[in-house]
């Protein structure tokens, strides 16, 4: 029965490896030329010897091929900016009750990459990139020491990029949407017999598929990631205390008839298209270890690009050297060709006659060389005077003019310009050389740009990682954007004080939701450094501008120093500052003393307050005034009022018996004339008819 078992798992293994080639064949097909190229511009720059073309070389018959590597500093003013503002990456929750949580991952991905050395993996994967187009680093699990049980994250740094083979179908900028990739190395045939012993060597080089996999004593060894794809099941859930969290099932451990006899709510659920990731190694004919499932969703490969394009459907991608390549080419052969044309007549040559030098041939011909005083000859006749010395050898004005313009060409090629190089230009002022260094630095932003997005990318895979590598209770140090260091213990169980009897968990870095966002600046080894660059330029430009101001940031440049002593020169700064009220005191500090008030100063304030009373004393006397006044007019207007009225009445009368006596009006015939007016009546009401006889006429 064991045998069984075991032939049918070597018959599944079998199958993988057909796969793993069929995978591997297309992968090193895709990357083969693409890679070449990058490789072709990495030696360029960096191997010397390699800027000439072969062909030309063999031409030369063994002249010389000089080189002239101004490239390469090209290269190197993007490298090295790059080191100096390094891309900084920021942890943020995407809930308010994640920011606490955020700050914890923050933390610990800082103290990944500290114990990581990390910088120097990013500056590894990153050289490369510039120069060829691309590069890469990894992450990893492992113990930090022998002596440890719970494993750690580290960034490690990926010398050879072209050892990376991702999956060529893949779709994403930074191919994590990858279903395979290989990493491969190659070690010597001693070493993989001794750490792989059980490894079939015979039938290895024995199998033609295998070709490829061993070359000059060495044995190709290649790691072979590769994702299962599963569907699991999302559960939001609703806890005993109240408490809604969302899980899977399988990580949870959950089902109907278990979060029923738990107290567990579920409020929904759906179906997740997820996958996991698994590792094996492989020498090309069988496995040479079992299937390592990664704590991640994704493969733990981060690629960097220099100028990356898809054009049609397929990935062009080149760095700095390949666009300039061709001009610093020309460049060597036109200084070359100057430099043959003035060693060909080291010394201007003399016109003699055969008769003039008989006799001190050797001598004539060793002139070139030897450093002799004197030089004999044969005097003639009258007619002949010594030798003659003709012009010196010139340099063709055309090859100087070329040479000028291949350097032209390589910076027009690179953005890089003698400002951004560091050589004197016509701009002298601050402003004008800084705009000039900017013109270049935005021509290789993408560079720099390339490199912070994989370095988001970077956290984001830290970020999937850390909860289900720190899956324990265990203290963790948590590293602080000044550099400071703080310890937080993870999973940590206190009781809850809103349920008496039940246990709550703190820093379960698990139940946050992150996103990650990544800044380029000035790069500083703390943020301590960066705070005493910063308050130091802010004193420069506040100057005596504000003088309450001066000291504050005086001692916060102290504050922020790292040297020997300086701690009580803050001390005394603070001491000071605190007696003068500038700086709250802390506990244990005295407070500043209120100081005696000012006589001058009671003074006027007692004026004040004296002319403030007489004021409010004159408003009240104005206001009795102005109540009697409205009170007497209160008392006149009914009488002026009743005045209107009677004299509104008889001009309504006369104007009737104006209108009868024209014939406009006709009255009544029992009514001859119209009655005399009544006498005054306080409320007396005009008649409606004579209003609209008024408006009539």
């Amino acid at each position: 029965m064991a045998e069984k078992t075991k032939d049918a798992n070597k018959a599944k293994d079998t199958k993988g490896i057909d796969e793993m080639r069929v995978r591997y064949d297309a992968a090193e097909k895709y990357w083969a030329p693409k890679y070449a190229a990058a490789r072709d511009d990495i030696r360029f720059v960096v191997i010397p010897g390699e800027q000439w073309d072969k062909a030309l070389v063999a031409r030369r018959r063994g002249r010389p091929v000089y080189e002239f590597p101004k490239l390469r500093m090209h290269t190197l003013q993007v490298i090295n900016e790059a080191k100096q503002n390094r891309p900084q990456g920021k942890v943020r929750g995407t809930e308010e009750s994640d920011r606490g949580l955020a700050e914890i991952m923050q933390g610990l991905c800082r103290n990944i990459e500290a114990t990581s050395n990390a910088d120097r993996a990013y500056d590894i994967g990153y050289e490369p990139a510039v120069q060829g187009g691309v590069g890469c680093w990894r992450i990893v699990t492992d113990y930090r020491s022998d002596e440890d049980f719970d494993q750690d994250i580290f960034i490690k740094a990926m010398r050879n990029p072209f050892a990376s083979l991702p999956d060529p179908s893949a779709q994403e900028w930074d191919r994590r949407d990858a279903n395979y990739w290989f990493v491969r190395e190659k070690i010597p045939k001693e070493q993989f017999q001794r750490e792989h012993p059980d490894a079939d060597m015979t039938e290895f080089f024995r199998d033609p598929a295998c070709k490829t996999w061993i070359e000059d004593g060495t044995v190709q060894r290649a790691e072979y990631w590769y994702k299962e794809r599963e569907q699991r099941e999302l559960l939001a859930i609703e806890l005993p205390n109240g408490q809604r969290e969302v899980v899977y099932a399988d990580e949870a451990k959950l089902d109907a008839e278990s979060a029923e006899k738990a107290g567990i709510k579920i409020v929904r659920s759906r179906m997740v298209n997820s996958h996991k990731v698994f590792m094996r190694l492989t020498n090309g004919h069988e496995w040479l270890s079992e299937p390592y499932e990664f704590p991640s969703k994704y493969i733990p490969i981060v690629l960097v690009w220099g100028n990356l394009q898809n054009i049609d459907g397929e990935e062009y991608f080149a760095g700095m050297v390949r666009y300039g390549k061709d001009a610093q080419r020309l460049h060597n052969v036109h200084r070359t060709a100057m430099i043959e044309a003035v060693a060909k007549a080291p010394k201007a040559p003399f016109l003699v006659t055969a008769e003039q030098i008989k006799g001190y041939e050797g001598m004539w011909n060793r002139a070139n060389a030897d450093d002799t005083p004197y030089l004999l000859y044969n005097k003639g006749g009258n007619e002949q005077g010594p030798p003659q010395r003709t012009s010196q050898a010139e340099v063709p004005a055309a090859l100087i003019q070329l040479a000028g313009m291949d350097n032209d060409d390589m910076k027009a090629a690179t953005g890089q310009y003698d400002a951004s190089l560091g050589a004197r230009s016509n701009e002298t002022s601050g402003i004008a050389i800084n705009s000039r260094k900017q013109q270049g630095a935005t021509a290789t932003y993408n560079y720099i740009d390339n490199f912070a997005a994989a370095k988001r990318y970077t956290y984001e895979i830290l970020i999937d990682m850390i909860p289900k590598v720190y899956d324990t209770q265990r203290v963790v140090r948590i590293l602080g954007e000044d550099g400071s260091e703080k310890w937080k213990q993870l999973y940590m169980e206190v009781d809850d004080p809103d349920n008496p009897g039940q246990k709550i968990v703190l820093n379960d870095i698990g139940k946050g939701k992150y996103d990650v966002t990544v800044t380029v600046g000035q790069s500083y080894a703390t943020q301590r450094m960066e705070a005493v660059d910063a308050f130091t330029e802010l004193a420069g430009r506040l100057g005596a501008s504000y003088p309450a101001i001066a000291p504050l940031v005086a001692y916060q440049v102290i504050k922020n120093l790292d040297l020997p002593g300086s701690e009580e020169v803050e001390q005394a700064f603070r001491t000071g500052l605190v007696k003068e009220g500038l700086l709250p005191p802390r506990d244990g500090e005295e407070a500043p003393q209120t100081p005696p008030p000012d006589p001058r100063l009671e003074a006027t304030v007692a004026k004040l307050v004296a002319d403030a009373k007489k004021a409010t004393a004159d408003a009240r006397k104005s206001d009795a005034t102005a109540a009697k006044t409205e009170a007497e007019a209160q008392t006149v207007l009914p009488l002026a009022d009743a005045e209107i009225r009677q004299i509104m009445a008889e001009i309504a009368a006369q104007e009737i018996v104006r209108l009868t006596n024209e014939g406009r009006l006709m009255l009544p015939p029992q009514q001859t004339e119209y009655p005399p007016p009544a006498a005054p009546n306080p409320e007396y009401q005009e008649p409606a008819q004579a209003g609209s006889l008024l408006s009539g006429a």
